[in-house]
């Protein structure tokens, strides 16, 4: 280059190793007007430190690139309306670089097919002065070569001297949890001000859930005690988890009216069959009882089986207050048929029967936790956090009818018909893979988009219990590893 080695262009440009990117263009849109051109690159400018610019081979580009229109310059920049427009209607004319001296070439080939089909000849493939002069035409190249001149001036800024950089004051390191976690370093005095995930002790394991907790009750204790988390009071969306609640809300509401969970009949409604996400496949017609309903519920994790549920019970407790006589019916044996009172009262029965359950977390104590819907799907009002998790499994578990359900494996029935004969048969499996595994009884998986891979655990034997809560972990099948690792933690 015949350019002043003190000038901050050529200076800039000495620092990059470029090779020719004309024959990586040729599949690019825009490249079909330079094959023409004889491929003779600009010359080789070899770097100090620095890679070479080249365009990548993938075909999936950065997103992070520069994008230009090389023909037309002067036109698109003058008109911006006729800009939008060639940007949506001709896409092909845009070409794609990654680099500034990348644009650059492209310039200089589109530069030498002018001069060709003028008929004059090129001296030399250099840039000169007078092509990067401080106020060029308005011309996108020009442009691109003046972004060129201001970042050489600002790689060409004096280092500081040795004073000037003592005088610096060092950065102040931040000792979070996890860096005292590696560096196994743990003050002598626990103040309020740190975090309590300092106080957790080290795991061989990665665990990948986002939020955990584990609570634990030895052999001569009365109640679990907290001896493990992280982020466990963090709020967000448990997915499936919610069907505990959903459970434990019904279940206490037979438990206080004196009614048999198999003792309320129900006729599924066609509601049922339309909700999305996990289900039971319940077939509507079919008459189940609320123990039925509750397998399908917490087996499977249906979806449909957690509105039939809250309907129904939602009628009861209005039906209790109301219209007492038609409640006794129905505690003696009577099927309700629950599709006409959705399709009347619809918005009642699903609010009387939140209202339950909100009611229920309140007086557990679960202060990050609010429900607004009964089963789980997507729904950034319906939080929970693993602490409340736990403290509702704590309570549920003191149910045997809960414990009966969350220990199943596999459960199979038939609903019936209005003449009481055998109808539809069910086979429903249970989702947590830990029940083939000696200790574990249960509780709950859950996984949606939002809330991600989700599983509480309860673990029993004759030394220790365990109630494991993972949220938002890294694959379906790593949420039950997680619950391992945590249990061999606490079996230490």
């Amino acid at each position: 280059m015949n350019a002043n080695p003190k000038d901050a262009f050529s200076v800039s440009l000495s620092k990059f190793h470029r090779k020719s990117v004309h024959s990586q263009m040729a599949n690019t849109s825009g490249s079909n007007q330079l094959s023409d051109v004889p491929n003779t690159p600009l010359p080789e400018l070899k770097g100090r430190g620095l890679q070479s610019a080249k365009i990548k081979a993938s075909p999936k580009r950065s997103p992070h690139v520069l994008k230009f229109y090389v023909h037309d310059a002067q036109c698109i920049l003058n008109d911006p309306i006729k800009k939008a427009n060639r940007r949506y209607e001709n896409q092909s004319e845009y070409v794609f670089v990654d680099t500034y001296l990348d644009a650059l070439q492209m310039i200089a080939q589109e530069e030498k097919k002018i001069k060709y089909a003028n008929g004059q000849t090129i001296q030399s493939e250099e840039f000169s002065e007078q092509q990067i002069s401080i106020n060029p035409q308005p011309t996108l190249p020009n442009l691109i070569r003046e972004r060129m001149r201001v970042y050489a001036q600002s790689q060409q800024k004096e280092p500081q001297s040795k004073s000037q950089l003592e005088q610096r004051q060092p950065k102040k390191v931040i000792k979070t949890a996890t860096t005292l976690m590696t560096q196994k370093i743990f003050p002598n005095k626990l103040t309020l001000s740190l975090s309590v995930h300092q106080a957790i002790p080290s795991i061989k394991n990665k665990v990948s859930a986002k939020r955990w907790v584990m609570f634990t009750k030895q052999k001569n204790e009365k109640f679990f005690n907290k001896l493990v988390g992280w982020q466990e009071f963090q709020k967000g969306e448990v997915a499936s988890i919610t069907k505990i609640m959903t459970c434990y809300t019904t279940l206490i509401f037979l438990k206080e009216q004196n009614i048999e969970s198999d003792q309320i009949k129900i006729k599924i409604p066609g509601h049922a069959e339309c909700i999305d996400g996990t289900s039971a496949f319940l077939n509507a017609g079919g008459i189940l009882t609320i123990k039925q309903l509750l397998f399908a519920l917490m087996l499977p994790s249906g979806n449909d089986a957690a509105l039939v549920l809250s309907f129904t019970i939602a009628y009861l407790m209005i039906l209790q207050k109301t219209e007492i006589y038609q409640y006794n019916r129905y505690l003696k044996g009577a099927i309700i048929d629950i599709e006409p009172q959705i399709e009347r009262s619809k918005k009642l029965l699903k609010h009387t029967f939140l209202d339950q359950m909100n009611k229920h977390a309140n007086s557990i104590k679960m202060e990050n936790t609010n429900y607004s819907s009964v089963h789980g799907l997507n729904d950034e009002k319906n939080v929970s956090c693993p602490h409340d998790i736990s403290k509702l499994i704590e309570k549920c578990i003191q149910l045997e009818v809960f414990l009966e359900i969350i220990t199943t494996k596999i459960y199979k029935t038939h609903a019936l018909t209005d003449k009481g004969n055998k109808s539809t048969f069910y086979k429903w499996k249970n989702t947590n893979k830990l029940l083939k595994k000696s200790g574990w009884m249960g509780v709950k998986t859950g996984v949606t988009p939002n809330a991600g891979p989700c599983f509480t655990g309860y673990f029993k034997n004759d030394n220790l219990e365990a109630i494991i809560v993972v949220l938002n972990c890294s694959s379906m099948n790593q949420r039950f590893r997680d619950a391992e690792v945590l249990l061999v933690s606490a079996q230490k």
